[in-house]
């Protein structure tokens, strides 16, 4: 897939940004087509597993088709809800990591989603965050995680008109 640089961040590019190793279990929250979600079904391998999970359940059919023509066994859908507590149906302090693209702009309850990425993240597992520059300011979201218990570790570029974050619980 061609992403316009003027419009899109590269997920493949982030991918290897949050430095996420073969093994780990991953989820990509909001997953929606699957771009994380293919770009890190290559790096984490067999033995890795990634949630996708999106609210839309005609997205992740398309994502699960596209899955199993591709043979990216590692992926496994689930609709769900991040702005919920519980809402991911994921059980506590799963994943190694978790991803979140686009979508905490989308969400009224940011306090809420972000409890729910801490309850599914392990203890010293990380979560990266990639946002539009112009919908969701930098400082008001980093302080969010810093309040929820997430520790901040850095900040990166995450192609024109967005920013990445990386906080570790």
């Amino acid at each position: 897939m061609l992403y316009n640089k003027h419009m899109f961040s590269d997920p493949k590019k982030n991918v290897e940004e949050f430095g996420f190793i073969p093994g780990q279990t991953v989820v990509d929250l909001g997953s929606g087509a699957g771009h994380y979600s293919f770009a890190l079904s290559k790096i984490l391998g067999a033995n890795g597993h990634i949630y996708c999970v999106d609210i839309k359940p005609e997205v992740l059919v398309k994502l699960k088709n596209q899955s199993e023509r591709e043979g990216s066994s590692n992926l496994e859908v689930i609709c769900g809800d991040v702005s919920k507590l519980n809402g991911t149906k994921l059980r506590d302090e799963l994943a190694d990591g978790v991803i979140l693209s686009n979508i905490l702009s989308l969400i009224s309850e940011k306090a809420t989603a972000i409890l729910e990425i801490k309850r599914i993240t392990k203890s010293g597992g990380r979560v990266c965050v990639v946002e539009w520059s112009d919908r969701i300011k930098q400082d008001p979201l980093k302080d969010m995680f810093i309040k929820a218990g997430f520790s901040f570790q850095k900040t990166f570029n995450a192609g024109d008109n967005h920013y990445g974050l990386i906080f570790k619980k």
